[in-house]
């Protein structure tokens, strides 16, 4: 008995602190098929963002929580015992399905990122790598050069810096979260830097 409470208590936690969303839930649309999760990109007929499914999830298994708490409740206090026993078994087992469903969901979309963010990191690695070496070089040159305009040199040589940073970030991301961080900033500096 305890080491049930033990359970329930460890899987409500989970679903309490596992709030944390990547960055593909809001992005991705979850279809289910023969208890199968499937990711695409495109919508279809009938399906909806993971996210949702996520959050709808977790609520229900919530309220399936509280009710397997309530149901306890009644059997601590002895009213039909045996009725209310065949109730929590069958309020554990939904429970632990709701669980199980949310479990599934988020390894599919931690797959799919995963195998997204592989294909990417492989394309973009070779141009960045070359678009790392011009900034540097522009860089080196920047600095070693005297130029009058001195502010708008300082200027430039903090948004070279910064660009390094940004593409050294992408370079040595280990998932799409560590790439989105600084997307904004390296497309910014991107066309700033052309422009000049």
């Amino acid at each position: 008995m305890r080491k049930f409470w033990m359970l329930m208590l460890l899987v409500y936690v989970s679903l309490v602190y596992s709030q944390a969303f990547w960055y593909f839930e809001n992005k991705v649309y979850c279809d289910f098929e023969n208890n199968d999760v499937t990711i695409s990109i495109k919508k279809s007929e009938w399906v909806d963002r993971c996210e949702i499914y996520m959050n709808t999830i977790y609520h229900l298994a919530l309220k399936k929580y509280d009710e397997v708490s309530a149901v306890r409740s009644y059997i601590a206090q002895g009213d039909d015992v045996y009725y209310w026993k065949e109730v929590l078994e069958k309020k554990k087992s939904e429970f632990i399905q709701l669980v199980n469903y949310r479990a599934q969901i988020e390894m599919a979309v931690n797959g799919f990122e995963l195998a997204l963010f592989d294909k990417y990191y492989n394309l973009l690695q070779k141009p960045l790598k070359t678009y790392y070496s011009e900034l540097e070089m522009q860089y080196h040159v920047l600095v070693s050069e005297n130029l009058s305009k001195k502010t708008e040199s300082v200027l430039k040589i903090a948004q070279l810096e910064q660009q390094m940073w940004n593409v050294n970030h992408i370079l040595v991301a280990k998932n799409m979260d560590d790439i989105m961080e600084v997307v904004s900033s390296y497309i910014y500096l991107k066309k700033q830097i052309e422009w000049k």
